[in-house]
């Protein structure tokens, strides 16, 4: 097949495309079209139409899926959404080959023993009663001789827990918040997904800023920004998201693009410049200092000086009337710090000339409102957090935050990425990003709170009431506790002290798992020391997706881990697995995801899984039913109800209610799946519930995930039997929703239906315009509406001078593998050795390497690697480098090279695709070379060949645990 009629396949995959959604035209249009038959025509125009979201990126295009007797006839984009209005991409065009390519249809076990990349697994048919019976037993045999008690205190430690729990971000809002109660239900906190991979960085910087961890602002507002500071590929990546930026570009927009390559949004640009991947801190740091020292009268001073910690000092001091002048403030403190950032500096660093900066420093400075698009160009480094610190402070600086086309926004990659980071499946949070318990001390502290008011949050009346130790402990506690006390109800547990009377001498029941567990490059160096016995893997691909992917395949085979799969296809990581069980197609179960943009939509099931699949809502209440029966028959309880074994007659509970009170027993069986029922709708009540009346009392706290609060509101909608996230009325609520198109009563949004966060023009009630939830010091909190130039939380003064923890606030720091030794002594890495690493010297490995995505393939590639439609058009691996690179090596576009690291110095051999989008570059006056590699492939699936991530480096950024997967030291050779 070539191109010409690949294309036209494609189009006959999506009628729409032809004239979007003009069902009267449709039907007197002559298509002639290859794939478009007469029956097919018949069977679309009398099939069922359900309205459905894209499962590929986190864009949320809304697509209707047409289906006559259980067949999928037709997916096409949906031309009453608001986001892609009937337009789609190349991947959810051939969703009629992801949904029947090469699927999983029955529950299967391994019978070869020896487990690797080349072994045949010897898959045998067994049952789902099976499948769960070798599960539950394998969970019992690893917790058997788990401790669950410490000093007299009853609990499970999260991080040495045996049992483990991977993904994911394709799966619904209900089926990751199960995912993440049923493994806290098993005391462990390891529990990860694709978020640490992608955005973990985005969490800790934007978090520790604003107070929430995501895109500001929404896809649509691109249309309402004047200027654009691209720092990633949405062209490509996002491209129905880019429809909207270049809406704004024909209203006059300005669109600025800063990548290591020269890409499909480049091409779009006003101005491009190339910069050295891993030296992207400098360019926000230079145009921060741009501003403060070149054009000072463009800092939105009644901005900054009310809405921002920068008149304050670092001890909570002001707000200082002299604080732009004042180098004991927190702007002098910044202004500083950015001082030695200039145009030549910058240059230096990064290979950006200074002229073409200065050109993008005046540009973006000068124009309000400026939105900055980032992703994982600049996520995934080991000092990414500060550079999206950096981004965030100039945005404040300017005075575009919370408002309409202004913004720091996070582009996220995989379709409910955002609703499952929003529900913790994350080995340091809970739900809602709250923490889960740390400490003894903590725990003895928050049954003082219990006790405070003890009706509502079931304390002992008669026991020790709260008083913080210091502000900041007040304010982390007022963060944790309501949500620890809500979930004690909504999962059937007990957290605090027993009975509760003197909190400081009675021993500690705590069902929650204690303190963080192993983020995923620690996660898997846990599998080969054999401290993780059990891995439960949930429609994620690590063996292709976690950087330094060799390591990740050598603790797989390891004879001592029991390793489930439940995937669509047998992945690379499934080759590797003792039970493969199938999964379901996301349009074939109901459920919410949460899209980039925080907007909370429903998919409805569209038709019926084949097979033996099981829906995976079916599948999480079934599979922790067996383990909970299992485990129970062998003594094997949470804490709590190991301590009423160990003392005859106590019975652990908790009380609501004044005079109509509620025992809460802790039992997880009658909260499981949710104490609303076993379907999406009831789990989602559970999540975002507004309103729960326990006896005569109100819960403190409704909602299980407080983000997610009022998501539920059956008075609001009770036609939607208070789903809100059904909601598809695009009708403006207000004057303002028209302006701006916030599309607010189209589904629902956190927090409390806020479009753009931290906006105070849209006038919620009992909405801070910031949520900066961290005190400034041990004695004073400045409120929720002040953002954090400087950050508490990121602040360690015991750190040297080089390093931003030092100052709370923002440095360059060079990637751990530098390719110049100067740059690298002169701005040390943050890399702290957490762990071993391998680590090459630019002397033997001397060209960089950074990694990027196509938009005809998705992350680790199974979902279009199997279907062929996508690999037609994107059939192999590549390199990319420039034509004075390949002179060099003596190679020509076509052949073979080796590209080697520190990681695997025999190498991976791909095409070389030579290229004039990738150039040299002078940094630190000699020219580098820079190489990049699309990270979607690996070794099972129609299109096989080596993944990137076989020579990519496993260091992480010291704040979010994020792999530094953008950049890293090869060496090439032709094949």
């Amino acid at each position: 097949m070539d191109r010409r009629d690949f294309l036209k396949v494609v189009g006959a995959a999506s009628i729409s495309s032809f004239v979007v959604g003009d069902l009267a035209k449709l039907v007197t249009a002559k298509v002639s079209v290859a794939g478009v038959t007469s029956e097919k025509w018949e069977k679309y125009q009398v099939g069922q139409k359900t309205p459905s979201i894209c499962p590929y990126c986190a864009g949320g295009c809304g697509m209707t899926i047409t289906t006559l007797g259980g067949e999928l006839v037709e997916a096409e984009g949906d031309v009453d959404h608001p986001i892609n209005k009937g337009s789609l991409c190349s991947k959810p065009a051939a969703l009629p080959q992801y949904i029947s390519e090469r699927r999983l249809l029955y529950p299967m076990k391994r019978t070869n023993p020896i487990k690797g990349k080349d072994e045949d697994p010897g898959w045998v048919r067994i049952t789902w009663d099976e499948a769960y019976a070798t599960i539950a037993s394998k969970v019992k045999d690893a917790l058997s001789s788990y401790p669950y008690k410490n000093n007299g205190n009853y609990f499970y430690d999260g991080k040495n827990n045996p049992i483990s729990w991977l993904g994911s971000s394709y799966w619904n809002n209900e089926e990751c918040y199960l995912g993440r109660k049923l493994i806290s239900l098993l005391g462990s906190n390891n529990v990860e997904h694709q978020a640490r991979k992608c955005h973990a960085s985005t969490v800790a910087a934007l978090a520790n800023t604003f107070g929430f961890g995501a895109m500001t602002n929404h896809i649509i507002d691109a249309k309402n920004s004047k200027v654009f500071l691209i720092v990633s590929n949405p062209a490509e990546s996002h491209s129905m998201e880019f429809k909207w930026v270049q809406q704004a570009k024909e209203n006059g927009a300005l669109i600025i693009n800063l990548d290591p390559r020269f890409n499909r949004t480049s091409a779009k640009a006003d101005i491009y410049g190339k910069y050295r991947s891993g030296a992207e801190a400098t360019l926000f740091l230079g145009l921060i200092r741009y501003l403060i020292y070149e054009k000072p009268e463009r800092i939105d001073r009644t901005f900054v000086s009310t809405r921002t910690n920068a008149p304050y000092t670092t001890e909570g001091i002001g707000p200082l009337a002299d604080w732009e002048t004042n180098s004991n403030s927190i702007f002098g403190k910044l202004k500083a710090l950015v001082a030695p950032y200039t145009p030549a500096e910058v240059e230096r660093v990064s290979g950006l000339p200074a002229s073409k900066f200065e050109e993008v420093a005046e540009k973006f400075t000068s124009i309000k409102p400026g939105n900055i698009y980032y992703s994982m160009g600049t996520t995934q480094h080991s000092n990414a957090t500060q550079t999206i610190r950096a981004q965030a402070i100039l945005q404040l600086l300017l005075g575009n935050m919370g408002k309409p086309g202004g913004g720091v926004n996070a582009l996220r990659g995989i379709s409910n990425v955002q609703g499952s980071t929003d529900m913790n499946l994350l080995s340091h949070l809970i739900m809602g990003y709250r923490g889960p318990p740390k400490t003894i001390d903590q725990l003895r502290r928050y049954q003082k709170w219990k006790n405070t008011d003890a009706p509502t949050r079931g304390g002992n009346a008669a026991g020790t009431t709260y008083t913080a130790p210091d502000k900041f402990a007040e304010r982390i506690d007022a963060r944790h506790f309501p949500t620890w006390n809500a979930l004690e109800y909504h999962w059937g547990m007990y957290v605090g002290t027993w009975p509760g009377i003197d909190p400081d001498k009675e021993p500690v029941l705590c069902d929650l798992p204690v303190g963080t567990g192993n983020a995923i490059v620690q996660l898997f160096r846990a599998v080969g020391d054999g401290t993780i016995k059990v891995m439960i893997c949930n429609g994620e691909n690590p063996a292709v997706s976690v950087a330094n992917a060799n390591l990740v395949r050598k603790a797989l085979e390891s004879q001592n881990l029991f390793l489930v799969v439940n995937e669509i296809r047998e992945t690379e990581t499934a080759v590797y697995a003792d039970i493969l069980l199938p999964g379901t197609v996301q349009v074939e179960r109901d459920g919410s995801l949460t899209n980039t943009g925080r907007w909370i939509q429903w998919r409805w099931k569209s038709l019926d899984p084949p097979g033996e699949c099981k829906p995976e809502l079916t599948y999480l209440t079934e599979l922790y039913q067996n383990i909970r029966a299992e485990l129970k028959a062998a003594g094997i309880k949470l804490p709590s109800e190991k301590y009423e074994d160990e003392h005859p007659g106590v019975d652990v509970k908790k009380t609501l209610g004044i005079t109509d009170t509620v025992d809460i027993q802790n039992n997880p069986e009658v909260a499981w799946p949710s104490r609303f029922g076993d379907s999406a709708e009831g789990v989602y009540k559970e999540i975002g519930a507004k309103i729960i009346q326990v006896g005569d009392i109100t819960l403190p706290q409704a909602a299980a995930n407080v983000i997610y609060k009022n998501t539920y509101d059956l008075a609001l909608r009770p036609d939607l039997d208070g789903i809100l996230a059904k909601r598809r009325d695009p009708k403006p609520v207000d004057l303002e929703d028209a302006k701006y198109g916030y599309y607010k009563n189209w589904a629902v949004s956190w927090m409390v239906n806020q479009r753009v966060l931290y906006n105070n023009t849209e006038s919620i009630p009992g909405v801070d315009y910031f949520f900066t939830w961290a005190a400034i010091s041990s004695d004073i909190w400045l409120g929720y509406d002040k953002a954090m130039i400087f950050s508490k939380p990121l602040h360690k003064p015991e750190k040297p001078v080089t390093n931003p923890f030092h100052h709370g606030m923002p440095l360059h720091n060079e990637p751990v593998e530098s390719p110049d030794a100067d740059l690298a002594s002169q701005y040390p890495t943050m890399w702290d050795d957490r762990f071993p690493i391998e680590i090459g010297s630019p002397t033997e490995y001397p060209i960089v390497l950074t990694t990027f995505r196509l938009a005809e393939h998705m992350q680790a590639g199974s979902m279009t690697r199997n279907l062929p439609w996508l690999v037609e058009a994107h059939p192999s691996m590549f390199v990319e480098m420039s034509p004075t690179l390949a002179d060099e090596l003596g190679v020509k576009a076509g052949d073979d090279v080796i590209v080697k690291s520190a990681r695997n110095t025999e190498g991976i051999t791909v095409k070389a695709q030579v290229t004039d989008r990738i150039q040299p570059i002078t940094v630190n006056g000699r020219i580098i070379h820079e190489v990049a590699m699309p990270w979607h492939w690996g070794f099972k699936g129609l299109s096989t060949g080596p993944s990137a991530n076989e020579i990519t480096i496993d260091a992480v950024d010291s704040s979010a645990n994020i792999p530094e997967t953008k950049a890293c030291l090869v060496k090439i050779e032709k094949a």
